[in-house]
């Protein structure tokens, strides 16, 4: 079932909001009396779009990524790294692992 709700119902009442999309709840979110957003449950948008599950799972996964901090330091790190200079090419690391192999 559909329900409209306002900004405002969404911004107060978000853990209600999320126990109903877990039972196939959806939202209209209203602004001014005009639609802004739409809420579905993960589940209910890949039953309805199969086609595209990689995907939905390909967003959540970049979109948790982005929300780590651990992994966001590392990319800092990384990019640090990068710039001093300390790194291999593709072909260096193909063959220092297989170095690696045969040890």
């Amino acid at each position: 079932m559909t329900k409209a709700i306002t900004a405002y119902t969404l911004k107060t009442q978000l853990g209600r909001i999320l126990r109903d999309l877990r039972d196939k709840e959806r939202f209209v979110v209203l602004r001014r009396n005009i639609p802004v957003g739409v809420l579905l449950s993960v589940q209910d948008f890949v039953e309805q779009h199969p086609d595209q599950y990689e995907d939905v799972e390909d967003f959540l996964d970049t979109l948790l990524e982005e929300s780590d901090p651990e992994f966001q330091r590392s990319l800092k790190r990384g990019a640090r790294e990068i710039k001093r200079g300390r790194f291999l090419t593709h072909s260096e690391l193909k063959l220092a692992l297989a170095n690696k192999k045969l040890r």
